[in-house]
């Protein structure tokens, strides 16, 4: 495993990265559930951070996940 898998692998197991992904998460969904009817622009915006954070740890851990792929193929070979 390289040392950039690695670093994001270990990254991304952080209890204290996890609990801030989460809570970011959190405060953009009571955003939506919170906003008014007629607030469509507040609600696009806290929905369209959400699907960033969501895209940003997908690629993460798609990265920190190429090595153990790439191990286990020529292993079946």
């Amino acid at each position: 495993m390289s040392d950039k898998t690695q670093a994001i692998a270990n990254f991304l197991n952080d209890k204290y990265f996890q609990e801030v992904i989460k809570e970011i998460r959190d405060n953009h969904l009571q955003t939506i559930i919170n906003s008014n009817q007629t607030d469509y622009e507040v609600r696009e915006q806290a929905y369209n951070r959400i699907a960033c954070i969501n895209e940003l740890i997908n690629t993460l851990e798609g990265i920190a996940k190429t090595s153990d792929i790439k191990s286990k193929r020529w292993n079946i070979f």
